[in-house]
């Protein structure tokens, strides 16, 4: 990281890298979640699930990483991990992933913060030290704006000592920030921070893979399918092998 990265990530809970990820990439991860939207749930890759009951607005697919190659690539982008890297003190692995599609009123609705305090999602900064236990990483792979029902955050809420005080409906949240990005950019955040995403008013779909790292002992998210299966690691090479592996 450098200084400004870290002087944001403190402060706010998260940074925006800016077209680290290759068109190619996203062509392919597009191509990707094109054949994934068109099956039904019993025909997906091995070890992909739909994570929840697909709906009018949204369809949430577990365990992304291992639809294709592609996604594969997505694992040790540099500039995603030196961030990761650092903000678990080195000790990290991937230990979910998934994609969410939006159409007509979708939206995240807000959740996490700095209080109450999470097992498996807190953040500390001590001795010019930070800890993140669970640090995601946004991928959108069309541009999100705002009317596409973009990613949205209460920056500074991941040290927030009070339980927030508002709905969970990014309506009901006054200081909920838009953290527009586009096809290739990428969102790394703590997920202590309070986040969702805005309503999607603008008709487009808005499609966006998550990949998110703890410290390498947390164990598995678990829930809505959220594991690798026994025999992913053998489709890895050792670097990316090394990076899913509790330690």
């Amino acid at each position: 990281m450098n200084e400004e990265q870290r002087y944001l990530f403190d402060l706010q809970g998260y940074v925006v890298l800016k077209g680290v990820i290759p068109t190619d990439l996203i062509r392919a991860c597009q191509e990707t979640l094109d054949e994934i939207e068109r099956l039904d749930p019993e025909d997906l890759p091995s070890g992909v699930s739909h994570g929840k009951e697909r709906s009018a607005s949204e369809l949430y697919v577990s365990n992304i990483v291992e639809a294709s190659p592609a996604m594969h690539r997505l694992i040790d982008v540099p500039e995603v991990v030196d961030i990761v890297k650092e903000v678990s003190l080195g000790l990290y692995r991937l230990n979910h992933t998934y994609a969410i599609y939006r159409w007509g009123t979708g939206y995240t609705y807000m959740h996490m913060a700095g209080s109450p305090l999470h097992p498996k999602a807190t953040f500390m900064c001590h001795g010019g030290q930070m800890f993140s236990l669970l640090t995601k990483a946004v991928f959108p792979i069309v541009n999100n704006e705002i009317e596409d029902g973009c990613f949205a955050a209460i920056p500074g809420s991941h040290k927030a000592n009070y339980g927030r005080p508002f709905g969970d409906h990014p309506d009901e949240n006054p200081p909920l920030v838009p953290i527009p990005a586009k096809a290739g950019d990428a969102i790394i955040f703590t997920e202590a921070m309070t986040h969702g995403s805005y309503v999607n008013t603008s008709g487009r779909p808005r499609r966006t893979i998550y990949y998110c790292y703890s410290v390498g002992y947390m164990p598995d998210w678990g829930n809505l399918g959220l594991t690798f299966t026994p025999e992913f690691a053998n489709q890895l090479d050792e670097r990316r092998q090394d990076i899913i592996r509790l330690k």
